[in-house]
């Protein structure tokens, strides 16, 4: 039998009647209603608070092509085929490549410090490019020497006991002699140093003064003999013989002048040689105001005037593309400029014309 528990009911409260009990079981009972209609509409939330981190801003698109004032350095890398070009004005550090076409931009993993004024020529012995001095962006003159090996720079040299620091040097590969001659301009004051890379420093040889040697000292392989040839220019002074702008052929230990009679007919700023023409050319690229003639042809024995078209570019270089059988001429539009950046251009000597390219 089931056990059941019983409950005796209780008397209410003494002074608390049925109807209040029943109206606090109402007035409960809409409390929890609310409670319930709250929790199922709950209130708006307020909006957050405004971000303090600033937008996203889009990075600059890369130029299509290097943007330069002046005073870059560029040389033909035989190794990899292209035409480097490195630092000037505005340029920074960037390492432009030329593939006959169109410029690509590198990425090397080390970089020289961001220059101008700096010398390059190629280095056959080491398959590289070689870049020395200049001065900084910030004003710093340097004499250290950088290798390009096609995919990144490393630093060779660091300039102790070396080469003299700033810009106004040029650097030419001798083939005769197998070696890289690298000429200082001391401005005015004497001779310019020369100095030859042994493939770890640079050596200076005690009679390899080049005189009459300034600011510019265009030099260039002489195809026809293997020789550097070097035009010291723009002295203002007679050489030891009496001719201003002479020229002058490096033997392994001194300079031999070639044109004693016959000097150069302009102060050229920069010289290659023309595969098409096969003669060594001098320009007076952004030295000067426009003189006649502008390019002047090596003959063996003396400069002749070339009546060509009138300079394309601003401050130009020239440099010899090997790889295209074509001399090259790099600088910013006529219409820009010397101190601005501007977009490089390239044009080719063809004939007594000039050819835009890219």
């Amino acid at each position: 039998m089931q056990n059941r528990k019983t409950h005796t009911a209780l008397p209410p409260r003494s002074g608390r009647s049925p109807a209040l009990a029943l109206f606090a079981i109402v007035a409960a009972a809409g409390t929890v209603g609310v409670v319930i209609s709250l929790g199922q509409h709950p209130l708006p939330v307020p909006p957050a608070p405004t971000s303090l981190v600033p937008p996203r801003v889009a990075p600059s698109p890369i130029p299509a092509v290097p943007e330069v004032g002046t005073s870059f350095a560029v040389a033909d890398d035989l190794a990899t085929h292209d035409v480097v070009l490195f630092g000037g004005e505005d340029n920074g550090n960037n390492t432009w490549l030329w593939n006959g076409s169109s410029w690509t931009l590198a990425h090397p993993q080390v970089s020289p410090s961001g220059r101008f004024g700096a010398s390059a020529a190629y280095d056959p012995a080491s398959k590289s490019v070689l870049v020395f001095g200049g001065r900084t962006e910030d004003g710093v003159a340097v004499n250290d020497t950088w290798s390009w090996n096609g995919v990144t720079w490393n630093e060779v040299d660091f300039g102790a006991d070396g080469p003299a620091a700033g810009e106004g040097s040029d650097m030419a590969w001798d083939s005769a002699q197998r070696q890289m001659v690298l000429v200082i301009g001391l401005g005015g004051t004497g001779s310019g140093a020369t100095w030859v890379w042994t493939g770890s420093h640079w050596r200076r040889p005690s009679a390899g003064g080049l005189p009459g040697a300034w600011f510019y000292n265009p030099m260039w392989s002489d195809p026809a003999t293997g020789a550097v040839t070097a035009v010291g220019c723009c002295s203002g002074t007679p050489s030891p013989t009496g001719a201003v702008d002479s020229t002058w052929r490096w033997d392994g230990s001194a300079w031999r002048q070639l044109d004693a009679t016959t000097p150069a007919p302009l102060d050229g700023s920069t010289m290659a040689f023309d595969p098409s023409l096969g003669r060594l050319v001098l320009c007076t690229c952004g030295y000067a105001e426009p003189a006649e003639p502008e390019l002047a042809g090596w003959t063996g024995r003396s400069w002749v005037g070339m009546r060509t078209a009138a300079l394309p570019v601003r401050g130009g270089i020239e440099v010899t593309d090997a790889d295209r059988g074509q001399l090259l001429l790099l600088g910013s539009p006529v219409s820009e400029t010397a101190s601005n950046p501007a977009p490089v251009e390239v044009w080719s000597l063809s004939g007594f014309s000039w050819r835009r390219i890219g």
